[in-house]
């Protein structure tokens, strides 16, 4: 675990230059309504891909009651949004182009748990995939999360994401997850205190995934600008200062060096093809 932590900790920081702008446009990308803090990790990085993208180009959020991942590809099709923010699938994948490059460097597949504090002790015995199998898991409805959970033959009830936290409260089931940058967030602090959840930090849940920036098919050149972007970013060090200075990835890496002796259980995940795999591991975080 300890590479992790000297993989973020570190990065060389070099200076920052700015493009020449050549032309000048908004690109709109949908959120649920109120999560604009929770997925400002994802956001940041693509305003500072377009900031080092060619020209001068500005993210317009747009706001979304009960956004769902489903929802955000039918508004890119009908040409309500240019860009869209969705944990990988291979409907993504096939249907819209990919900006590849995984926007927590794979962070997003490493999942802590929350659960009741009457939970606590139960966790404890959990040491391998088939213990867990006596421990039934809340998760999205739309959640890839979810797919990977039920192909590893564990117990899973699915509700929406806002309503987890609820139902974890009334037992609908043990123990809900999260990755464990977005537990830095200040709405997921408060709905800890405000559902008396807590987080179980003995045990990770590990697995190959992580959200992306999609395009329509047919916007190949916003495509090639934003990878332009990240890639001029990344090559400068802006991205890797970023992530440094972002309170949720301080978060995960403190945690992960004050928690050696974690107990790590890695799943499969069904989704991933061998192109995507291959191609975006070259982002990926050390193991």
């Amino acid at each position: 675990m300890v590479s992790f932590f000297r993989y973020f900790c570190g990065l060389a920081i070099l200076p920052v230059m700015l493009t020449t702008p050549l032309y000048a446009e908004t690109f709109k990308l949908p959120l649920p309504a109120g999560s604009e803090t929770h997925f400002a990790l994802q956001t940041g990085l693509l305003e500072l891909a377009l900031q080092y993208a060619r020209g001068n180009n500005r993210l317009e959020i747009v706001p979304v009651d009960s956004l769902s991942q489903k929802r955000g590809f039918v508004m890119l099709d009908e040409r309500q949004v240019d860009i869209a923010l969705a944990g990988y699938s291979r409907y993504a994948e096939s249907h819209l182009l990919q900006i590849d490059y995984p926007l927590t460097k794979g962070l997003q597949g490493y999942r802590l748990l929350i659960t009741r504090p009457d939970m606590v002790e139960e966790l404890g015995q959990v040491e391998t995939l088939m213990d867990l199998k006596d421990v039934c898991i809340g998760s999205g409805n739309s959640w890839v999360d979810t797919l990977i959970f039920k192909q590893a033959g564990l117990c899973v009830v699915g509700g929406p994401g806002r309503n987890l936290y609820s139902m974890l409260k009334t037992r609908r089931f043990d123990v809900m997850h999260l990755a464990m940058h977005e537990l830095e967030t200040e709405n997921v602090k408060r709905l800890l205190r405000q559902y008396d959840l807590v987080v179980y930090p003995k045990l990770l849940l590990r697995y190959p995934y992580d959200f992306y920036f999609y395009v329509r098919r047919d916007s190949k050149s916003l495509h090639d600008l934003i990878e332009q972007g990240f890639q001029a970013a990344t090559e400068n060090g802006a991205i890797d200062k970023y992530f440094q200075a972002h309170p949720g990835i301080a978060y995960a890496t403190r945690f992960l060096q004050d928690h050696p002796d974690l107990r790590i259980i890695d799943l499969g995940n069904p989704e991933m093809t061998e192109h995507n795999s291959a191609d975006i591991h070259r982002y990926w975080l050390e193991n």
